[in-house]
């Protein structure tokens, strides 16, 4: 995501804060730290993956047609 680490540890601090993740220290490295989604976290994620749906749908659609139009070309992949 290409994103600083200060950004990502607000992210992180206020995503816990809302009640959507839980933070944990590895048990094997000290340095790290474990993310876990809480059920309320889980719940809100679900919904709005149900609610774009349809977005999904165009972006899908969208791949195939890029992907089609390279192939047209000779293009490998």
């Amino acid at each position: 995501m290409q994103m600083k680490q200060t950004a990502v540890t607000e992210l992180v601090k206020r995503t816990e804060e809302a009640g959507l993740l839980e933070r944990g220290a590895s048990d094997e490295d000290g340095r790290v730290w474990l993310l876990t989604v809480t059920p309320e976290g889980e719940r809100r994620l679900m919904h709005a993956f149900a609610g774009l749906r349809a977005d999904r749908a165009q972006l899908a659609e969208a791949f195939d047609e890029l992907h089609a139009r390279f192939r047209a070309t000779g293009a490998k992949g």
